[in-house]
């Protein structure tokens, strides 16, 4: 009995226990809402959770409602693909699932001819990987796998997507 009291008092201090709720996004920034709306995900809770170009929306079983928004950075998350992908244009982070699943990537952005990111990136357990980049412009998105290459324009306008599901990988 004291070890099952012990650890509801642990996981009420953590948060575990908590049903999520609009009251667990108060005060969050981005960041944050984009790893609490994975971490539902991976618990299996019903929250229906969405990025736009605007914000993170998230949608709770009691019909509630909340959003964070995304301020002067833009998110996108991709999902690199050999042989099976889906038509996304708004990246569900509660449904959305891409083929390669926790899987190591190396990513360049290019703006024109000057690169503005290159680094290692992981897939999550959903098969995508985030980037977040400065709105309204446009990049070239570079993405390797072994001997697997993928290139292709985004952009960070108001009307762009946030799900990109269309690079595949192929060799070069």
């Amino acid at each position: 009995m004291r070890k099952t009291l012990a650890f509801l008092g642990v996981a009420l201090a953590l948060g575990l226990a908590q049903a999520p709720s609009p009251e667990a996004l108060k005060g969050l920034g981005p960041e944050e809402a984009l790893a609490l709306a994975k971490r539902w995900r991976e618990e299996g809770q019903r929250v229906v959770s969405y990025v736009t170009p605007e914000a993170f929306f998230f949608e709770f079983p009691d019909g509630r409602k909340a959003q964070v928004a995304l301020k002067d950075r833009f998110l996108l998350a991709v999902a690199p693909y050999v042989s099976r992908t889906h038509p996304c244009q708004v990246h569900y982070f509660s449904s959305c699932t891409g083929e390669l699943q926790e899987e190591v990537f190396l990513v360049r952005v290019l703006e024109g001819e000057k690169e503005v990111l290159k680094t290692q990136v992981k897939t999550g357990k959903d098969g995508f990987f985030e980037l977040w980049l400065p709105r309204n412009r446009r990049y070239t998105l570079e993405i390797r796998f072994g001997n697997l290459v993928a290139t292709g324009p985004v952009a960070t306008f108001s009307q762009s997507p946030t799900c990109l599901t269309g690079f595949r990988l192929a060799s070069r």
